[in-house]
């Protein structure tokens, strides 16, 4: 359920998602129910298992009561329904504890689902993704995860997880990596097929592509005599040539810019389209956090002062102005310990 402030006190929007379980109970369909703690109270029976059994010779009817808007009404539970309940890790001291008591309980991580999946890979991807693991595990070590803003336990599983990809009787296998940029990683693609020596190399240096994106220039400058020549060169160059790490504007027209050209050129002409040319496969990003050096500046943009930042002098007329397609909703700073 949607957290924003019209959304968490629109009753009409919690009946419908009351009538769709309800719904779900009586076909025994499974319900995942996620950021859903406002109308938890409108299911205490059906949580609580208080069921009322009608039972003839040929049939037998389960029923709970479900508290919909101003009523409260019997409804059917199928023998198959099932509900999941997710809660986030963050609020799991401010939830009661008869709840918990309510409910089978497992605790699941993006590590956790990452050795899931690795499971249903063949022996040999296991072992790449493995060693990949190994490798990231030793470079975030030797970098300094300090010097890596906003990195936690997951963050690397996250990466590794997104080169796992499922198919149907739940068989795995790796990704295409080279169907797997972005518009913001497309000019990393240099970096990460350099010599295209292994496949485990390509896509550990997708995964140093990624880390580095959330490291200081200081950073970099500061750690590169520590690693070997020509690494240290690739790594210089990706940061400093194929990723935007100091000016917004430059960032925000690559995440809006679709490229148009075949991803193999060399040279990737930019402009502002809304489709894709279908010889190119390249995933669309849609959300990004920007962590940056200080934040009153960025605080103060506002509605007016965005045509100031996204618009160059002589560009007015132009089809690249993004400023049109920008809108600065709430823009607030927060430190990181």
């Amino acid at each position: 359920m949607s957290n924003f402030s019209d959304d968490i006190h629109n009753e009409l929007q919690n009946v419908e998602i009351l009538s769709t379980i309800k719904l779900c109970m009586e076909t025994g369909k499974t319900i995942l129910m996620v950021n859903t703690g406002r109308i938890h109270g409108s299911l205490y029976d059906v949580f609580n298992q208080n069921f009322s059994i009608m039972a003839t010779d040929d049939t037998r009817k389960i029923f709970s009561k479900v508290a919909i808007g101003s009523k409260t009404v019997d409804v059917v539970v199928h023998e198959n329904f099932q509900c999941i309940v997710h809660i986030n890790r963050s609020e799991f001291n401010d939830t009661p504890a008869p709840f918990f008591s309510r409910f089978q309980k497992f605790s699941l991580s993006i590590s956790d689902f990452y050795r899931i999946q690795l499971k249903y890979l063949s022996n040999e991807e296991q072992k790449i993704i493995e060693n990949i693991e190994n490798k990231s595990q030793t470079f975030i070590k030797h970098f300094g995860q300090n010097y890596l803003y906003g990195l936690n336990n997951n963050t690397l599983y996250s990466c590794l997880l997104s080169f796992i990809k499922t198919v149907e009787n739940q068989q795995c296998h790796l990704i295409n990596l080279h169907h797997n940029y972005t518009q913001l990683t497309l000019k990393t693609k240099s970096f990460i097929e350099n010599n295209l020596v292994t496949v485990q190399q390509c896509f550990l240096r997708s995964v140093l592509s990624k880390l580095i994106q959330i490291a200081s220039p200081e950073s970099i400058i500061y750690k590169l005599p520590t690693f070997e020549d020509t690494f240290a060169e690739s790594l210089l160059e990706n940061y400093f040539h194929n990723q935007e790490h100091f000016n917004i504007e430059t960032f925000v027209r690559h995440l809006i810019t679709k490229p148009s050209g075949n991803i193999d050129d060399e040279e990737i002409s930019p402009r502002i389209t809304t489709e894709w040319r279908s010889n190119e496969n390249i995933t669309l990003t849609t959300k990004v956090i920007i962590y940056t050096r200080t934040s009153p500046y960025v605080v103060g943009i506002n509605k007016a002062s965005k045509y100031q930042l996204f618009t160059k002098p002589d560009t007015y007329h132009s089809e690249n102005n993004i400023q049109d397609r920008v809108e600065i909703l709430n823009l607030v700073s927060s430190m990181i310990i």
